[in-house]
């Protein structure tokens, strides 16, 4: 039963066959006349990438094919049928020889990216499977005597050379087209095989250009060569029959004429026309008869002429007054008439006999007359057609390129020039043959240089995909970790952070008591401000590691600024007393409302006055403010010890300290770090400048528009308590004893009503019975989370302002509190400002 199977490989075979037909039409356009050979045999590469795409099994389709195209090129005969079978046979064995080298040390389906690969693939594609099909052809002409020995070097380098450059041509397009894998070859169709046809393209249209150009040239030279030819014989038979007038004119001239003077005579003149053989007087007798009287035979004529037969005599006689010409076999018989001067009567006449062949011998000795030749037909009105009487070959049997009309007597000679075809095919067009060779050996060269470009470009693109997988993957490791320290920090900075709230908060809490002693003020201080360096210190860890993940975020906001210098310059004046240097503050800033980040603001003033405050010993620290331009410009001046200029860089890094002394002051280095990227962050600018011994000044410039709206006079002291105002009914849930002890007796100082629970479900379970004013929730808890909580009563859409309290600061936390319901955020240790701040907002909305 016949399937779809047999039918597809039938279809395969006959496509196959119509592809290697059509190329080989093209590759006989290509070919160099009048022989059918070429430089360039584009089915060779079409076979091979066919059998190297679609398998061995489509030989027959290959063996087809080649037969056909040699059938079409040169005729189908039955004694030219072994000689198609042949070369079929050669062109199947190329593509099977091919195929077979190129997969056993190159592999298929191959990219060819590699210079080896490429250069193996075309060596064995090409020069060397290609030997087989020009033996195979040629021997099988040879043993049928089409070719002969001599030919056999040139005709089996020419089938070479065109089956070697239609591989290295034709092969990559096909590959480029068809080709596995798909990824490389695609993209090689532009930067391969564009370049391949373009160049192809341009090489068949200057071939074709040459070819037509050359043709046009040889053609003119023929022409000119007939005319020259032509000229020469006419002027030949023109001297001829001068000299012959001279013969004439010697008899008109004299009485009586002797036979040895008119040999004499004849032999001087006309002894330079070899093509004269001999010349002969007939006197006229009374009888209107003539015999011949003188014959003189000329340039070594040992035999005369045969004698002119009676019908041409009576021609002569019957003509009188006119020229005759006459032949007999190779000889022209030219009668003159010879009249007497003195009464004009017919003397007789002088006949010349002259050989046609050697007239023509004489007229073309020393002109170039190879590759073409001639023939002299004459025709007058007594002969029928015209008659040939010379021709330099045999009868042609094809039409002249040029023909010329001589008026020779009484009668026309037409000569036609003739291709000396045997010349015409010997002839080697070497123009055509260069400019074929060399373009398709430029082109196919061009398809290597591409491959292997291509090909190192493709193994670069592996590397560097290689090495970017590697990068990436080192990048993802080192996120990763920079995620895993982040959290890491955020751990830590959670866990130090809880029992410093308590630290901080009690310490507030026992100071505000009037009943303590000097000492144990002194003494509640050194931890109040030991609690508080170890609270910068977690900070600006926070900090460093939100910068190096790139999580740091500016908040724009309306912010007083003189309010905000005036409560940095608070705290930095007791320490500035206790070294005793002076803290000068010049502020020229007029729009006291400012858009930016308040908090970043006040951190990077407070990270300059503190690294001042602390490398300085004596002198004064200057603090200078003004807003210029859109930018608000703050220099923070020192009498310190001053930076070497080699370290005006370092200084910057996280975690370098630059120190005169051989002690190390208190820090990590982190201050001068933060504050670059804090400045860089706003889009400002950080400068500095120092003298070794005399200090240093640290200037910004940071960008910041004045706020539109008013500012408030209404803002808040920072009282301990806010009198006249309704109590708060407040709800705290956290799961630490001491910051619930702590949370409780801030909000009570503030005159507010505290109920504490331990865990998120004990606080959902206060909050949906009873009413609160306020929920400060803390977001690690057991049973339930503050997250948990606060997402809960969102969906009950409870209303209540609740505010998350937690350890954790860094500002993915923050935002992520904030995202799912929180209204505000307090970081552990509660700053008491901020919670009244916060308190006065709340009272103020009720």
């Amino acid at each position: 039963m016949i399937t779809g199977r047999p039918f597809r490989y039938i279809g395969v075979i006959g496509l196959v066959a119509i592809s290697y037909f059509i190329f080989g039409l093209l590759g006989l356009l290509l070919k160099v006349p009048p022989s059918n050979a070429g430089g360039l045999w584009p089915p060779a590469g079409i076979s091979l990438a066919a059998m190297l795409l679609l398998g061995p099994r489509i030989w027959p389709g290959i063996f087809i094919g080649n037969f056909c195209i040699s059938a079409y090129a040169f005729g189908f005969t039955e004694t030219s049928l072994p000689i198609y079978v042949a070369t079929g046979f050669g062109a199947t064995c190329c593509a099977l020889v091919g195929t077979a080298l190129i997969k056993r040390f190159v592999g298929f389906p191959t990219p060819l990216t590699d210079d080896r690969s490429i250069l193996l693939f075309m060596l064995f594609g090409g020069p060397l499977s290609c030997l087989i099909p020009a033996s195979i052809g040629i021997a099988a002409m040879v043993l049928a005597n089409i070719v002969t020995a001599p030919e056999i070097t040139v005709n089996w380098v020419s089938w070479w050379v065109g089956d070697t450059i239609g591989v290295l041509v034709f092969t990559p397009l096909m590959l480029a087209a068809f080709a596995q894998p798909k990824t490389i070859w695609t993209k090689r169709r532009i930067s391969v095989g564009i370049p391949l046809l373009i160049s192809f393209t341009l090489v068949v249209i200057f071939f074709f250009y040459v070819r037509k150009a050359e043709q046009e040239q040889h053609h003119q030279q023929l022409l000119d060569q007939s005319i020259t030819l032509s000229q020469a014989l006419k002027n030949r038979i023109a001297g001829d029959f001068r000299a012959i007038n001279a013969i004439t004119n010697f008899f008109i001239g004299s009485h009586s004429v002797e036979a040895k003077e008119f040999s004499l005579f004849s032999v001087r003149t006309l002894s330079p026309f070899k093509e004269i053989k001999a010349i002969r007087w007939f006197p006229i007798n009374n009888a209107k008869t003539s015999q011949t009287a003188f014959t003189t035979l000329l340039n070594n004529q040992t035999e005369a002429p045969s004698a002119i037969s009676q019908h041409v005599l009576d021609r002569v006689y019957g003509t009188q007054e006119t020229e005759y010409l006459s032949y007999e076999k190779d000889i022209i018989n030219f009668s003159t008439p010879v009249f007497s001067h003195a009464d004009n009567t017919l003397l007789g006449y002088i006949v010349t006999s002259i050989t046609i062949k050697e007239l023509v011998q004489q007229a073309l000795e020393e002109l170039n007359n190879h590759g073409c030749f001639l023939t002299i037909s004459a025709k007058n009105n007594s002969f029928a057609d015209p008659v040939t009487i010379y021709s330099s070959h045999h009868t042609p049997n094809i039409a002249p390129y040029k023909n010329y009309l001589l008026q020779v007597a009484n009668q026309q000679w037409q000569v036609n020039f003739y291709h000396d075809l045997v010349m015409e095919n010997s002839r080697i067009h070497w123009s055509i043959w260069w400019v074929l060779i060399s373009g398709l050996l430029f082109t196919s060269s061009l398809g290597i240089g591409l491959l292997m470009l291509t090909g190192r470009h493709f193994q670069t693109e592996s590397i560097v995909d290689e090495r970017t997988a590697d990068l990436l993957k080192a990048k993802n490791t080192a996120e990763t970790a920079n995620k895993a320290k982040s959290q890491f920090l955020a751990n830590i900075s959670h866990e130090l952070r809880t029992p410093l709230n308590g630290i901080v908060g009690f310490t507030r809490l026992i100071q505000k008591k009037s009943s303590l002693a000097e000492n144990d003020k002194k003494q509640i201080e050194i931890i109040k401000q030991c609690s508080d360096h170890l609270l910068t210190l977690i900070t600006d860890l926070l900090d460093i590691a939100a910068i190096e993940s790139s999580q740091l975020k500016i908040n724009i906001n309306d912010f007083d600024f003189e309010i905000l210098l005036s409560g940095v310059i608070d705290i930095f004046k007791l320490q500035a007393e206790e070294k005793k240097l002076p803290l000068i503050v010049i502020n020229a800033v007029i729009p006291h409302l400012l858009k930016g980040d308040e908090k970043r603001i006040r951190q990077i003033i407070t990270n300059l006055l503190n690294n001042a405050i602390k490398y300085t010993d004596q002198g004064q620290i200057t603090i200078s403010s003004a807003y210029q331009g859109g930018h608000l410009k703050l220099s923070v001046v020192d009498t310190g010890p001053g930076i070497a200029e080699e370290n005006l860089t370092a200084i910057f890094s996280p975690f370098v300290q630059i120190n005169p002394t051989d002690y190390i002051r208190e820090g990590v280095g982190l201050g001068l770090a933060i504050t670059r990227e804090l400045v860089n962050s706003m889009h400002g600018e950080l400068s500095v400048t120092s003298c070794v011994g005399a200090g240093s000044a640290f200037s910004i410039s940071i960008p910041l528009p004045a706020s539109t709206k008013k500012s408030s006079a209404a803002s808040y002291s920072k009282q301990s308590v806010l009198s006249n105002q309704d109590s708060l009914r407040v709800l705290i849930a956290d799961d630490n004893d001491i910051n619930l002890l702590l949370l409780a007796n801030l909000l009570e100082l503030q005159d507010c009503v505290v109920d504490a629970v331990s865990n998120g479900k004990q606080a959902l379970q206060r909050l949906n019975s009873n009413h609160y004013d306020l929920a400060l929730i803390d977001l690690n808890m057991p049973l339930m989370t503050g997250l948990e909580l606060v997402k809960m009563l969102r969906e009950q859409h409870n209303r209540l302002h609740i505010v998350a309290i937690s350890a954790y600061a860094d500002e993915q936390k923050i935002s992520e509190a904030l995202s799912a319901g929180f209204d505000f955020y307090l970081t552990k240790p509660v700053d008491e400002d901020q919670l009244i701040e916060l308190l006065r907002h709340l009272r103020g909305h009720l």
